[in-house]
């Protein structure tokens, strides 16, 4: 075959010039695809959508893999995708997007926004959430119950970051102590790392618009939606003539394109990584100016114990993930002052916050309300 064919003028369809290169096409409708798939990330990332979040990624994955040559904003929206993907996954130890399996999901994301420092215009808020990150980093271990972990993530922060020194001394006390509640962490809490994190979307969105393809696929479906109005407005006496001189008198809908349904492709790596604590291994801490920050989009998950790491289902497609959901325990002493202290702070009722701030090992809104009631029932809290 020749190797420049698909650089020759053709005729794909009697719609299309024999005058345009295939690829010079290809170019540009892949760059349209990478916007839509970008705006609908980050819609998902907002919802807290976590499948569709996971099929997203996988499909823009694909996509970029498939072109040569990013431009400089292809790849920043590459970065703020890893970034998204890494910060979704943050509360999950168990899983890894870099070849290091001891960094953490958000010790990675560290990584991704100190690269994404000239993206961020705002000093202030480049630099609020990167606090925030470093705050969460520790306090995602401690919530996992896993104060060994939390231990050398403070050591990582301390000997290879420009971490305030404020900051460190916060949370050398909080570990010390193993204080989930600590006022300090309220103000660095997970909330509002994901409301800065949607602030910094925004103004990114704003200023590097992806919607063209969006805006586009809506005019067509409100061309639709315009018809249909119509055509339910019509009499019915007018019924049989318009059935009759459908096909002359109107213009012909648009087609529906066919969705093509590709074989799922394996993401996810099957090799096996042996399980590692910290200080079973006298390797140096990985230093983030001298390693290349990894921009994987799909995650790999480690195969460590359930007493270092909660192994609760990451996604709603557990069929994806291969594994199997595990059941819930009773509810511990723990998880009883999590949730007196999740309706302290944002009262009976806001399960759905409450679940937010802290690991309530896969449990519902829904089981969260009924522990409530029994706790009341015993007497043990009293109406809010």
């Amino acid at each position: 075959m020749d190797p420049d064919s698909d650089n020759k003028p053709v005729t794909i369809t009697n719609t299309t010039k024999p005058t345009v290169r295939f690829n010079d096409v290809a170019v540009i409708a892949n760059r349209w695809m990478i916007d839509f798939k970008f705006i609908s990330l980050c819609r998902f990332f907002k919802q807290e959508n976590v499948k569709e979040f996971n099929k997203t990624i996988s499909t823009l994955e694909a996509i970029i893999d498939g072109v040569q040559h990013l431009k400089a904003e292809q790849k920043k929206k590459r970065q703020i995708c890893a970034l998204l993907t890494r910060i979704m996954h943050g509360k999950h130890l168990a899983i890894h997007f870099d070849r290091d399996e001891r960094l953490t999901p958000l010790m990675s994301a560290v990584g991704i926004w100190a690269s994404l420092k000239e993206t961020v215009a705002d000093d202030a808020l480049f630099q609020h959430v990167s606090n925030l990150l470093y705050v969460q980093c520790v306090a995602v271990c401690l919530d996992k119950g896993n104060v060994s972990m939390a231990s050398s993530t403070l050591k990582w922060l301390e000997e290879d970051l420009e971490v305030p020194q404020n900051l460190t001394i916060k949370l050398s006390l909080i570990v010390s102590k193993s204080d989930t509640y600590h006022p300090f962490l309220s103000n660095f809490s997970w909330p509002r790392l994901l409301e800065n994190i949607h602030v910094f979307l925004e103004r990114f969105l704003e200023e590097h618009p992806s919607d063209f393809l969006f805006q586009a696929a809506t005019k067509v479906v409100s061309v639709s939606l315009e018809r249909e109005a119509q055509t339910g407005e019509e009499s019915e006496d007018q019924e049989e003539t318009d059935i009759a001189g459908d096909t002359t008198e109107h213009p012909n809908k648009i087609e529906e394109s066919a969705v093509l349904i590709r074989p799922k492709k394996k993401l996810l790596s099957s090799r096996i990584i042996e399980p590692w604590t910290p200080g079973s291994t006298k390797r140096s801490v990985p230093h983030p100016r001298t390693i290349r920050a990894s921009t994987r989009l799909t995650y790999i998950e480690s195969p460590l114990s359930e007493t270092s790491v909660d192994r609760t289902a990451i996604s709603e497609n557990t069929s994806v993930l291969n594994r199997t959901r595990r059941t819930h325990g009773r509810w511990s002493w723990c998880l009883d002052q999590a949730l007196k202290a999740g309706v302290k702070q944002y009262g009976e009722g806001k399960w759905s916050k409450i679940l937010l701030g802290h690991d309530f090992q896969g449990r519902t809104g829904v089981q969260l309300k009924d522990r409530w009631r029994i706790l009341k029932k015993s007497g043990r809290v009293y109406s809010t």
